[in-house]
């Protein structure tokens, strides 16, 4: 797949910004992507990427964030920075686009720690995920990916795969606890 920019980046989709008329997209399970990869499903993961590589900060995006209901993501955990603020940054990975991706637990032991969103605005809690997970995806060319991680980088995937199933951070804890978000 070729790498390109689009002329114009899509908007986040924002669950709790009124005028944000694709927030419904956030609470729909996504729809499984097929191989080989149509133009469209191409097109998406063209512009997902760029989205991705256009922020400062962004550890992962999915699909619907952009208002698409396909199941893709990027993700990237390669900061060596970030692991001053997460101490349990133990497993890396470079940025990496997932198709179909899935997981599951090791054990029922979870952690717990600070959550934010590009499509939750101004808030972030604090929430409880699985400690170590088991993953399975497919690359945009084909080819299974799996592994075992824990720590920061299973929290990421779950976060971001949570999306795909049209759940979000603050669907895992009360509301009164969720805290105003000064800087991502």
């Amino acid at each position: 797949m070729k790498h390109f920019v689009p002329k114009k980046l899509p908007p986040y989709v924002v669950i709790n910004d009124p005028s944000c008329k694709k927030k419904g997209i956030l609470r729909v399970p996504t729809t499984l992507i097929t191989f080989p990869i149509d133009e469209e499903t191409q097109d998406v993961i063209r512009q997902l990427e760029a989205k991705f590589d256009a922020e400062e900060s962004c550890a992962g995006l999915a699909a619907p964030q952009i208002g698409y209901s396909k199941r893709v993501i990027i993700l990237e955990a390669n900061d060596e920075e970030l692991k001053q603020y997460r101490e349990d940054f133990t497993d890396m990975l470079p940025k990496s686009i997932w198709i179909n991706p899935s997981f599951k637990p090791v054990s029922k032991k979870k952690t717990i720690d600070w959550e934010a969103c590009f499509s939750v605005d101004g808030v972030k809690g604090e929430v409880p995920r699985f400690t170590e997970i088991l993953y399975e995806a497919w690359t945009p060319d084909g080819k299974k990916v799996k592994g075992r991680v824990k720590g920061f980088l299973a929290r990421l995937i779950q976060h971001e795969i949570d999306h795909l199933n049209g759940i979000l951070f603050i669907d895992h804890i009360p509301e009164d606890q969720l805290v105003p978000r000064e800087v991502l």
